[in-house]
């Protein structure tokens, strides 16, 4: 039986997602935050199937969200591909509001969801939102965002007010 192209990839990509999941999210490694040089241009790395890269994420109000519709902030995210992690750091978001309670989180996520489509689950930026950090990441789920950034997006979200921003890779 013939399966569509379609399908595997979504598989690819889902699978990909529950190995990040599986493999643990939330170092606390303060030693990542990123020179970035903003052209998001990789560079190579000795021993690794994928490239260091940093990406600038401009973040802006998720339309439909409470919060300030000027809300908007930069995140940098970095590839460390000699280590397999992925790293970021966010800038103060100006008109966010940033929650570390347990009863309303601020949560940050990383979506496999090309621009203008529904949005799929996310895989969360560690255990608990912090502005800067790495995780481990499988080398697979880096390999697809090497091969194609702008199938992805982050977001941040805070569940008590609702609040929400999100940008293009």
């Amino acid at each position: 039986m013939r399966t569509p192209r379609g399908f595997h990839v979504a598989s690819a990509v889902a699978s990909a997602l529950l190995l990040l999941v599986m493999v643990g999210c939330g170092s606390s490694s303060k030693s990542a935050s990123s020179t970035a040089t903003g052209s998001g241009a990789p560079a190579a790395a000795a021993g690794s199937s994928v490239k260091t890269t940093a990406y600038d994420i401009r973040l802006t109000h998720v339309a439909g969200a409470a919060g300030a519709a000027n809300a908007s902030g930069v995140l940098v995210l970095t590839v460390k591909s000699g280590s397999d992690q992925l790293c970021w750091s966010v800038s103060p978001v100006k008109g966010f509001s940033v929650s570390a309670s347990k009863t309303t989180p601020t949560i940050a996520t990383i979506q496999p969801t090309p621009a203008g489509t529904p949005s799929t689950p996310g895989v969360p930026l560690g255990t608990a939102y912090q502005s800067s950090a790495c995780t481990q990441v499988p080398p697979v789920f880096l390999g697809r965002l090497e091969a194609n950034p702008k199938m992805f997006y982050l977001s941040i979200y805070n569940t008590g007010t609702g609040d929400a921003v999100r940008g293009q890779i």
